[in-house]
């Protein structure tokens, strides 16, 4: 099992502290609690939404996830980047993400409905994808 060494600082007795981390897990081990769900997405990004939920489903009905749900939450464990992001066509992706920036306490559907006052056409779904680049 891979752990990783936290040296943190001293306590109040001038003792150093160091705590084990550890940097694997066995999904299995969480089959019944609430989490299970992001850690099956987590532990495979190389399987389609529709796999995913499929896998969810064949584990229990407590875990079910809709589709939307599934798609919504996989990009968060997708690597470098969005994989189905488009390319800056209109130039204005600097600019979205200056005001998104200046707005951080906004909805993504008003951040989305800002931008579009100010010329930039970016749905409520680019904005909560894109806001955590800020």
């Amino acid at each position: 099992m891979a752990t990783w060494k936290l040296t943190l600082d001293n306590d109040r007795y001038g003792r150093k502290q160091v705590r084990t981390v550890n940097l694997t897990i066995d999904v299995r081990d969480f089959q019944d609690k609430p989490g299970f769900a992001w850690l099956v997405i987590a532990a495979n990004p190389h399987l389609s939404s529709h796999d995913i939920r499929e896998v969810l489903i064949s584990v229990g009905d407590q875990h079910n996830r809709p589709h939307g749900w599934v798609s919504r939450h996989r990009w968060l464990f997708q690597g470098n980047g969005n994989p189905g992001r488009k390319a800056n066509v209109d130039g204005l992706d600097n600019r979205a993400h200056k005001i998104m920036g200046e707005n951080p306490n906004l909805s993504a559907r008003k951040l989305a409905q800002l931008l579009r006052k100010k010329g930039i056409i970016r749905s409520a779904e680019w904005v909560r994808k894109n806001r955590v680049a800020n």
